[in-house]
């Protein structure tokens, strides 16, 4: 990284700090305030930094004697650019300023909303902050603990390129609840750190197309003629996306199957975060110019210039030369790019920030489609066997092999899985000290490290290049970024899950995604009644960001402590493992009660998370603990895209892929319905055994036969408690013969009915029992 692109990245993220000790109570501007703080706590003089932080707004700058090409100019012109793509004027009465103003919620916009719920002040720890109608004041109590943590960390913080993603974790940590406007006639619904962080990202692309252009004079450029500047196109938007990722994860042996899915996952997702850094080194930038990472997909803010078009095209012919070369054909990185002027990038004219993407998804399919270069087919026709290989019994792969049949790579990601959980860090290093090491692009390879050994490692190791840390906001040298990881588990294996299960010993797995995600990133915040107004790059980041921490961190909570269960217990952690959990989508496996518990947990969290605004769709299925888990994994998703198919989607499949519901007609329908009706009664009354439920049940399937009605009055006739018997079975019986008997003769009552049964005989069933409907 280059030394104006660090000293602008330092300047950018920290030029409104001072907002903080103005909220506070500090009677002076907040650019002054953000100057003096730095200098006092943080022991910062290199004046190119500071003079960014002092002179960021236009009344600064005219007071000043800056040089012409002095970096608070790209500052000020960068901080411009991001408020003016997310200050956008509200359409509510008010004036001025509230420094105890709350943040909106981004979903307040989003998918057509006009709501004004409110985060509560908080600082990012794990917790869900859900957005609440009631307005939440942001004492000076709050902001001078948010300054205290601030504070301490800038004072650990050595101000050079090492450390410049510490920073920003240090950020993210604080500012994430913290407005980025108090203004009373503004959405606040972007924070104070995702506008330090797009400032930043835009700042560094400015100075790289200046240098380009060769322009010096940046005060004319950038300050006396900032409106021509806002029609260039200064930027580019850089999109990378992995394909073969499921067929990739999916594809492994059957003996430590768990451990295996997980470790693959894994693997995938800190291979694409190295991606991401990789292009960020080569082009010199930080992590501050990364907009969006999750799921197989990343979408980076760069400069428009030739050389970084030039880093692109050498990036991607390295890494898919590195993947045809690991992994053959399975793997693949495609990327497309647009270039955009900052008003472009807020959505100026009307329709030009979709048509950004417009262009990068048509560029990211012709790469698609157009993969291999000649010379790489070339090479993929003339391949000969080498001696002594075999094909690996997980990948297919056709590479020398282990004693177990498997090549190095499956049994080096195997063997990583424990790492998944015991190690907080992962070290990125280019020196091979051994043969059993994960293999990355840029000839780097992948060590777990815990905190001692990665210190270790950081002052001994000539190769190390980076770390990433799981779950925990980091500072130190080289830390690339903190991974937020989904990565609960209660199981070592299927059989420990199993056997955890209620009733029938099954597994359950449940396969999610959120419906219609790619229209709510382009146009999600477009409206009927704000037309494009509020669609923007800045809230895109903010959606996206939401959007990874409820799915990557969030969802660890959800399984923790667990809400919704077929069967009371004490312990309200699920019996299940994530498989991966990434930017929009989701795979768990574990015992099947809890799986269909966490599924109506999820389905709430999100609606509470989201406000409503988000929907997700699922396909769940139910299996023996020996079954295949690639077929598990073909069969679920199978049963996710027909939930997907219901008109609105918003569903869940149950076992077979014609049993749809919408969440809400299986959670009030289906569940607190007619399955607690049956599991109340025949709890209730046990003397009627499950050959009474066996002969509804088959009754029930059977209700286009008219003769099956009578039948089946009859039978709920036969069930009815003596006249000696007490009051309340009596009473008990009415109801359920009643409600059976009315649903029997609605398609959907007894469709809905049908389910329930079959649930509630998995909860009673033995292990050795038979299967039923949806064991498959």
């Amino acid at each position: 990284m280059k030394g104006e692109v660090y000293k602008l990245t330092t300047g950018a993220l920290l030029h409104d700090v001072g907002k903080i000790v103005y909220r506070c109570g500090d009677g002076r501007s907040h650019a002054e305030s953000g100057y003096a703080f730095l200098k006092e706590n943080a022991a910062l003089d290199d004046q190119e930094i500071l003079q960014q932080i002092r002179y960021h707004h236009a009344s600064g700058i005219k007071k000043a004697s800056l040089p012409l090409h002095s970096l608070a100019y790209i500052t000020y012109l960068a901080d411009n650019i991001a408020a003016a793509a997310d200050r956008r004027k509200s359409d509510g009465q008010g004036y001025g300023f509230s420094r105890d103003l709350p943040q909106d919620s981004i979903f307040n916009l989003l998918n057509g909303n006009d709501a004004h719920m409110k985060y509560a002040p908080a600082f990012l720890d794990g917790q869900i902050n859900y957005p609440t109608s009631r307005t939440i004041p942001y004492h000076e109590s709050f902001y001078a603990a948010c300054l205290d943590n601030i504070r301490d960390c800038v004072r650990g913080i050595y101000y050079n390129p090492s450390y410049i993603n510490s920073l920003l974790e240090v950020l993210e940590a604080n500012l994430t609840y913290i407005p980025s406007s108090t203004s009373k006639q503004e959405v606040a619904d972007i924070s104070l750190f995702d506008h330090s962080k797009l400032t930043a990202a835009l700042a560094c692309c400015i100075w790289e197309y200046l240098q380009e252009e060769k322009v010096e004079d940046y005060k004319t450029a950038l300050y006396q003629q900032a409106e021509q500047f806002y029609q260039v196109r200064a930027f580019l938007l850089y999109s990378i996306d992995i394909s073969g990722i499921q067929d990739f994860i999916y594809t492994i042996a059957d003996d430590g199957a768990l451990k295996a899915l997980r470790a693959r996952s894994f693997y995938l997702e800190l291979l694409m975060e190295h991606l991401v850094d990789t292009i960020l080194e080569r082009v010199g930038l930080s992590r501050a110019n990364c907009v969006y990472c999750g799921g197989g997909h990343a979408y980076l803010l760069l400069a428009n210039t030739k050389e970084t078009v030039q880093q692109i095209t050498a990036f991607e012919s390295d890494m898919n030369h590195w993947f045809l070369n690991t992994f053959g054909t399975s793997l693949y990185v495609a990327g497309g790019y647009a270039a955009c002027s900052a008003n472009e990038l807020k959505n100026e004219p009307a329709g030009s920030y979709q048509q950004i993407f417009r262009t990068i998804s048509n560029h990211i399919g012709e790469r698609k489609l157009n993969r291999y270069t000649s010379a790489q087919l070339i090479q993929l026709n003339n391949q000969t066997r080498q001696e002594d290989v075999r094909e690996c019994k997980v990948c297919h792969r056709t590479d020398r092999l282990g004693e177990n049949g498997k090549c190095l790579i499956c049994e080096g990601i195997e063997r990583f899985s424990k790492a998944i959980q015991s190690k907080p860090f992962f070290a990125i290093t280019t020196t091979k000290d051994g043969d059993r090491l994960l293999p990355l692009p840029d000839d780097c390879f992948l060590v777990a490290e815990d905190a001692v050994s990665l210190r270790q490692r950081m002052k001994s190791d000539q190769g190390y290049q980076r770390a990433y840390c799981k779950n925990a906001f980091f500072t130190g040298a080289d830390i690339a970024t903190k991974l937020w990881v989904g990565d609960y588990q209660n199981g070592d294996s299927f059989q420990d899950l199993a056997q955890e299960s209620a009733g029938i010993r099954r597994l359950a797995v449940l396969r999610a995604d959120i419906d219609n995600l790619g229209q709510a990133f382009v146009s999600g915040f477009e409206s009927e009644k704000y037309g494009q107004r509020y669609v923007t790059l800045s809230r895109t980041a903010t959606f996206s960001r939401k959007l990874a921490l409820f799915f990557k961190l969030h969802v660890n909570k959800l399984l923790e402590n667990g809400n919704t269960f077929l069967v009371d217990g004490d312990d309200p952690a699920r019996k299940a493992t994530i498989v991966y959990s990434g930017g929009d989508d989701m795979f768990v496996i574990g015992a099947w009660d809890d799986i269909l518990g966490f599924a109506v947990d999820l389905y709430d969290t999100l609606s509470r998370y989201s406000q409503g605004m988000l929907t997700i769709s699922a396909g769940i299925g139910i299996y023996p603990e020996k079954y295949p888990i690639a077929a598990m994994a073909r069969q679920t998703g199978a049963l996710e895209d027909a939930a997907k198919a219901r008109p609105g989607k918003n569903a869940i499949t149950l076992f077979q892929e014609d049993n749809t519901y919408g969440w809400e007609e299986f959670i009030n329908k289906v569940w607190f319905e007619k399955f607690e009706l049956i599991r109340d009664f025949f709890q209730s009354m046990p003397d009627y055994g499950k050959s009474f439920l066996y002969r509804l049940l088959e009754l029930m399937r059977s209700r286009e036969e008219k003769i099956n009605l009578a039948r089946y009055a009859y039978l709920l006739a036969r069930m009815q408690p003596s006249k000696e018997e007490p009051e309340e079975r009596q009473t008990l019986y009415r109801d359920f013969s009643q409600k059976m008997y009315q649903w029997m003769q609605k398609e959907e009552d007894c469709r809905q009915a049908i389910t329930a049964i079959y649930i509630y005989v998995y909860t009673i069933r033995e292990t050795t029992e038979g299967t039923e409907h949806g064991d498959q």
